[in-house]
Protein backbone atom coordinates (compact mmCIF):
# COMPACT_ATOMS: atom_id res chain seq x y z
CA UNK A 1 0.00 0.00 0.00
CA UNK A 2 1.28 3.47 -0.89
CA UNK A 3 1.05 6.04 1.91
CA UNK A 4 0.99 9.82 1.47
CA UNK A 5 1.79 12.32 4.23
CA UNK A 6 1.32 16.06 4.57
CA UNK A 7 0.22 18.76 2.11
CA UNK A 8 2.25 17.39 -0.84
CA UNK A 9 0.59 14.06 -0.31
CA UNK A 10 -2.84 15.72 -0.43
CA UNK A 11 -1.94 17.38 -3.73
CA UNK A 12 -0.84 14.04 -5.15
CA UNK A 13 -4.09 12.42 -4.06
CA UNK A 14 -6.12 15.21 -5.66
CA UNK A 15 -4.13 14.88 -8.86
CA UNK A 16 -4.76 11.13 -8.95
CA UNK A 17 -8.46 11.68 -8.33
CA UNK A 18 -8.62 14.21 -11.16
CA UNK A 19 -6.88 11.70 -13.43
CA UNK A 20 -9.38 9.00 -12.52
CA UNK A 21 -12.31 11.32 -13.24
CA UNK A 22 -10.79 12.33 -16.57
CA UNK A 23 -10.26 8.67 -17.39
CA UNK A 24 -13.89 7.94 -16.65
CA UNK A 25 -14.91 10.61 -19.16
CA UNK A 26 -12.63 9.15 -21.80
CA UNK A 27 -13.83 5.60 -21.20
CA UNK A 28 -17.47 6.49 -21.87
CA UNK A 29 -18.95 4.21 -24.51
CA UNK A 30 -17.95 5.62 -27.92
CA UNK A 31 -20.40 6.20 -30.73
CA UNK A 32 -20.50 3.77 -33.62
CA UNK A 33 -18.79 5.16 -36.72
CA UNK A 34 -20.78 7.10 -39.29
CA UNK A 35 -19.89 6.45 -42.93
CA UNK A 36 -21.04 8.73 -45.75
CA UNK A 37 -20.54 7.53 -49.33
CA UNK A 38 -21.03 9.97 -52.21
CA UNK A 39 -21.38 7.80 -55.29
CA UNK A 40 -19.60 8.76 -58.49
CA UNK A 41 -22.62 9.07 -60.79
CA UNK A 42 -21.78 12.23 -62.72
CA UNK A 43 -23.50 15.54 -62.09
CA UNK A 44 -26.06 13.98 -59.76
CA UNK A 45 -26.49 13.34 -56.04
CA UNK A 46 -26.64 9.79 -54.67
CA UNK A 47 -25.45 9.65 -51.06
CA UNK A 48 -25.56 6.76 -48.58
CA UNK A 49 -25.18 7.21 -44.81
CA UNK A 50 -24.57 4.25 -42.48
CA UNK A 51 -24.40 4.28 -38.70
CA UNK A 52 -24.87 1.48 -36.17
CA UNK A 53 -26.78 -0.70 -38.61
CA UNK A 54 -29.07 2.09 -39.81
CA UNK A 55 -29.06 3.37 -43.39
CA UNK A 56 -30.18 6.64 -44.94
CA UNK A 57 -30.09 7.61 -48.61
CA UNK A 58 -30.06 11.27 -49.58
CA UNK A 59 -31.15 11.59 -53.22
CA UNK A 60 -30.88 8.86 -55.84
CA UNK A 61 -29.24 10.38 -58.92
CA UNK A 62 -30.76 10.13 -62.39
CA UNK A 63 -32.92 7.23 -63.58
CA UNK A 64 -29.93 5.23 -64.86
CA UNK A 65 -28.13 5.79 -61.54
CA UNK A 66 -30.77 3.80 -59.68
CA UNK A 67 -29.05 0.57 -60.72
CA UNK A 68 -25.67 1.85 -59.48
CA UNK A 69 -27.21 2.84 -56.16
CA UNK A 70 -29.00 -0.49 -55.69
CA UNK A 71 -25.85 -2.42 -56.65
CA UNK A 72 -23.80 -0.43 -54.14
CA UNK A 73 -26.28 -1.21 -51.37
CA UNK A 74 -26.24 -4.90 -52.33
CA UNK A 75 -22.43 -4.88 -52.23
CA UNK A 76 -22.67 -3.41 -48.73
CA UNK A 77 -25.12 -6.22 -47.86
CA UNK A 78 -27.86 -3.69 -47.20
CA UNK A 79 -31.39 -4.93 -47.77
CA UNK A 80 -33.23 -2.15 -45.99
CA UNK A 81 -33.02 1.62 -46.22
CA UNK A 82 -34.40 3.12 -43.04
CA UNK A 83 -34.83 6.63 -44.47
CA UNK A 84 -34.94 7.86 -48.06
CA UNK A 85 -34.68 11.64 -48.26
CA UNK A 86 -35.23 13.38 -51.60
CA UNK A 87 -34.06 16.98 -51.28
CA UNK A 88 -36.01 18.20 -54.34
CA UNK A 89 -37.41 16.78 -57.55
CA UNK A 90 -34.83 17.59 -60.23
CA UNK A 91 -34.09 14.56 -62.41
CA UNK A 92 -30.54 14.24 -61.09
CA UNK A 93 -31.82 13.83 -57.52
CA UNK A 94 -35.09 11.90 -57.78
CA UNK A 95 -34.35 9.84 -60.91
CA UNK A 96 -33.20 6.57 -59.34
CA UNK A 97 -35.58 6.65 -56.39
CA UNK A 98 -38.31 4.52 -57.98
CA UNK A 99 -35.86 1.69 -58.63
CA UNK A 100 -34.54 1.91 -55.07
CA UNK A 101 -38.06 1.64 -53.61
CA UNK A 102 -38.86 -1.25 -55.95
CA UNK A 103 -35.75 -3.29 -55.17
CA UNK A 104 -35.25 -2.71 -51.44
CA UNK A 105 -37.29 -2.43 -48.30
CA UNK A 106 -37.65 1.25 -47.39
CA UNK A 107 -38.87 2.31 -43.97
CA UNK A 108 -39.50 6.03 -44.29
CA UNK A 109 -39.66 8.38 -47.28
CA UNK A 110 -39.21 12.13 -46.78
CA UNK A 111 -40.14 14.47 -49.63
CA UNK A 112 -40.49 18.24 -50.06
CA UNK A 113 -44.04 19.55 -49.83
CA UNK A 114 -44.73 20.28 -53.48
CA UNK A 115 -45.46 18.32 -56.66
CA UNK A 116 -42.68 17.44 -59.08
CA UNK A 117 -43.01 18.10 -62.81
CA UNK A 118 -41.14 15.25 -64.48
CA UNK A 119 -41.46 11.57 -65.33
CA UNK A 120 -38.98 10.53 -62.67
CA UNK A 121 -41.12 12.07 -59.95
CA UNK A 122 -44.23 10.38 -61.34
CA UNK A 123 -42.38 7.05 -61.41
CA UNK A 124 -41.43 7.42 -57.77
CA UNK A 125 -44.96 8.26 -56.70
CA UNK A 126 -46.34 5.29 -58.62
CA UNK A 127 -43.79 2.94 -57.08
CA UNK A 128 -44.49 4.24 -53.58
CA UNK A 129 -48.16 3.41 -54.08
CA UNK A 130 -47.33 -0.08 -55.37
CA UNK A 131 -45.08 -0.66 -52.37
CA UNK A 132 -47.70 0.54 -49.92
CA UNK A 133 -45.55 3.44 -48.74
CA UNK A 134 -46.96 6.83 -47.80
CA UNK A 135 -44.31 9.55 -48.10
CA UNK A 136 -43.97 12.26 -45.48
CA UNK A 137 -44.14 15.77 -46.94
CA UNK A 138 -41.70 17.91 -45.01
CA UNK A 139 -43.18 21.34 -44.27
CA UNK A 140 -41.70 21.71 -40.79
CA UNK A 141 -38.40 20.83 -39.18
CA UNK A 142 -37.86 17.15 -38.45
CA UNK A 143 -35.36 15.45 -36.14
CA UNK A 144 -34.73 11.73 -35.86
CA UNK A 145 -32.02 9.27 -34.89
CA UNK A 146 -29.93 7.35 -37.37
CA UNK A 147 -28.06 4.88 -35.20
CA UNK A 148 -25.77 7.01 -33.04
CA UNK A 149 -26.29 10.08 -35.23
CA UNK A 150 -29.08 12.67 -35.12
CA UNK A 151 -30.53 14.01 -38.36
CA UNK A 152 -32.16 17.42 -38.63
CA UNK A 153 -34.13 18.16 -41.82
CA UNK A 154 -35.12 21.76 -42.56
CA UNK A 155 -37.57 22.76 -45.30
CA UNK A 156 -37.76 26.22 -46.86
CA UNK A 157 -39.83 28.74 -44.95
CA UNK A 158 -42.59 28.44 -47.55
CA UNK A 159 -43.49 26.54 -50.69
CA UNK A 160 -45.05 28.10 -53.83
CA UNK A 161 -48.49 27.02 -54.95
CA UNK A 162 -46.96 25.31 -57.97
CA UNK A 163 -43.60 24.63 -59.60
CA UNK A 164 -43.81 24.93 -63.35
CA UNK A 165 -40.59 23.32 -64.56
CA UNK A 166 -37.81 20.95 -63.58
CA UNK A 167 -34.82 22.92 -62.37
CA UNK A 168 -36.86 25.77 -60.89
CA UNK A 169 -37.07 24.10 -57.49
CA UNK A 170 -33.43 24.27 -56.38
CA UNK A 171 -34.30 26.84 -53.72
CA UNK A 172 -36.94 24.47 -52.34
CA UNK A 173 -34.25 21.97 -51.37
CA UNK A 174 -34.52 20.25 -48.01
CA UNK A 175 -31.33 20.81 -46.00
CA UNK A 176 -30.08 18.04 -43.71
CA UNK A 177 -27.62 18.38 -40.83
CA UNK A 178 -26.26 15.18 -39.31
CA UNK A 179 -24.77 15.42 -35.82
CA UNK A 180 -22.47 12.58 -34.80
CA UNK A 181 -20.67 13.03 -31.52
CA UNK A 182 -18.94 16.40 -31.79
CA UNK A 183 -19.07 16.38 -35.59
CA UNK A 184 -21.69 17.95 -37.84
CA UNK A 185 -22.15 17.12 -41.52
CA UNK A 186 -24.24 19.36 -43.78
CA UNK A 187 -26.10 18.30 -46.95
CA UNK A 188 -27.62 21.15 -48.96
CA UNK A 189 -29.21 19.61 -52.04
CA UNK A 190 -29.19 22.15 -54.87
CA UNK A 191 -29.80 25.22 -52.69
CA UNK A 192 -28.93 28.42 -54.51
CA UNK A 193 -28.46 31.99 -53.32
CA UNK A 194 -31.95 32.67 -51.95
CA UNK A 195 -32.16 29.37 -50.09
CA UNK A 196 -28.66 29.71 -48.65
CA UNK A 197 -29.38 33.22 -47.40
CA UNK A 198 -32.71 32.15 -45.92
CA UNK A 199 -31.07 29.21 -44.12
CA UNK A 200 -28.24 31.36 -42.76
CA UNK A 201 -30.63 34.02 -41.51
CA UNK A 202 -33.01 31.66 -39.70
CA UNK A 203 -30.71 31.19 -36.71
CA UNK A 204 -27.09 31.34 -35.63
CA UNK A 205 -25.47 28.43 -37.45
CA UNK A 206 -22.81 26.28 -35.86
CA UNK A 207 -19.63 25.07 -37.55
CA UNK A 208 -19.86 21.88 -39.62
CA UNK A 209 -16.85 19.69 -40.24
CA UNK A 210 -18.22 18.43 -43.58
CA UNK A 211 -20.19 20.20 -46.31
CA UNK A 212 -21.82 18.59 -49.32
CA UNK A 213 -21.64 21.64 -51.55
CA UNK A 214 -24.96 22.85 -52.94
CA UNK A 215 -25.86 22.66 -56.64
CA UNK A 216 -22.84 20.66 -57.81
CA UNK A 217 -20.35 23.36 -56.95
CA UNK A 218 -21.97 26.21 -58.88
CA UNK A 219 -20.89 29.56 -57.47
CA UNK A 220 -23.29 32.16 -56.08
CA UNK A 221 -22.85 35.27 -53.94
CA UNK A 222 -24.13 33.58 -50.78
CA UNK A 223 -21.50 30.84 -50.91
CA UNK A 224 -18.67 32.84 -49.24
CA UNK A 225 -20.97 33.68 -46.33
CA UNK A 226 -21.90 30.01 -45.96
CA UNK A 227 -18.25 28.93 -45.87
CA UNK A 228 -17.33 31.71 -43.44
CA UNK A 229 -20.20 30.79 -41.12
CA UNK A 230 -19.94 27.00 -40.95
CA UNK A 231 -16.14 26.80 -41.45
CA UNK A 232 -15.98 23.26 -42.91
CA UNK A 233 -12.77 21.27 -42.84
CA UNK A 234 -13.88 19.04 -45.72
CA UNK A 235 -16.19 19.63 -48.67
CA UNK A 236 -17.42 17.36 -51.45
CA UNK A 237 -18.93 18.17 -54.83
CA UNK A 238 -21.17 15.86 -56.86
CA UNK A 239 -19.93 16.75 -60.35
CA UNK A 240 -18.61 15.27 -63.60
CA UNK A 241 -15.91 15.88 -66.17
CA UNK A 242 -18.57 17.35 -68.45
CA UNK A 243 -20.04 19.50 -65.68
CA UNK A 244 -17.31 20.18 -63.11
CA UNK A 245 -17.54 22.48 -60.12
CA UNK A 246 -16.96 26.14 -60.98
CA UNK A 247 -13.42 27.38 -60.63
CA UNK A 248 -14.62 30.27 -58.45
CA UNK A 249 -16.07 27.76 -55.99
CA UNK A 250 -12.88 25.69 -55.88
CA UNK A 251 -10.78 28.83 -55.49
CA UNK A 252 -12.97 29.98 -52.57
CA UNK A 253 -12.50 26.65 -50.81
CA UNK A 254 -8.75 26.76 -51.37
CA UNK A 255 -8.53 30.29 -49.93
CA UNK A 256 -10.46 29.13 -46.86
CA UNK A 257 -8.22 26.02 -46.48
CA UNK A 258 -11.11 23.60 -47.06
CA UNK A 259 -10.12 20.21 -48.45
CA UNK A 260 -12.41 19.58 -51.42
CA UNK A 261 -13.20 16.25 -53.09
CA UNK A 262 -15.05 15.92 -56.41
CA UNK A 263 -17.00 12.80 -57.35
CA UNK A 264 -15.86 13.15 -60.96
CA UNK A 265 -12.59 11.66 -59.71
CA UNK A 266 -14.33 8.74 -57.98
CA UNK A 267 -16.48 7.72 -55.05
CA UNK A 268 -15.93 9.83 -51.92
CA UNK A 269 -16.19 8.16 -48.50
CA UNK A 270 -16.28 10.32 -45.37
CA UNK A 271 -16.00 8.60 -41.98
CA UNK A 272 -16.72 10.11 -38.57
CA UNK A 273 -15.74 8.51 -35.27
CA UNK A 274 -17.63 11.21 -33.40
CA UNK A 275 -14.49 13.24 -32.76
CA UNK A 276 -12.83 13.65 -36.14
CA UNK A 277 -13.42 13.06 -39.85
CA UNK A 278 -11.42 11.12 -42.40
CA UNK A 279 -11.83 10.87 -46.17
CA UNK A 280 -11.04 8.23 -48.75
CA UNK A 281 -11.57 8.53 -52.49
CA UNK A 282 -11.56 5.60 -54.87
CA UNK A 283 -10.69 5.93 -58.54
CA UNK A 284 -13.51 6.82 -60.91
Amino acid sequence: MIKFRGAPALLIMLALLAGLLAGCGQSAEPVEPLTVTLLSVGKADAIVLQCAGKVMVIDAGEADDGKTLVNFLAWQEIGRVDVLLITHFDRDHVGGAARLVKKLEVGRVLLPDYEGQNEEYEALMAQLEKSGLTPERVNRELRFDLGDAVVRVEPPLSYPESVTADGMDNDLSLIATVTHGSQRLLFMGDAERARLQEWLEQEQREPCGFLKLPHHGDYNKALPGLIETIRPQIAAVCDSDKNPAEERTLALLERESVDCYETRYGEVVVTSDGRSLSVNQTGG
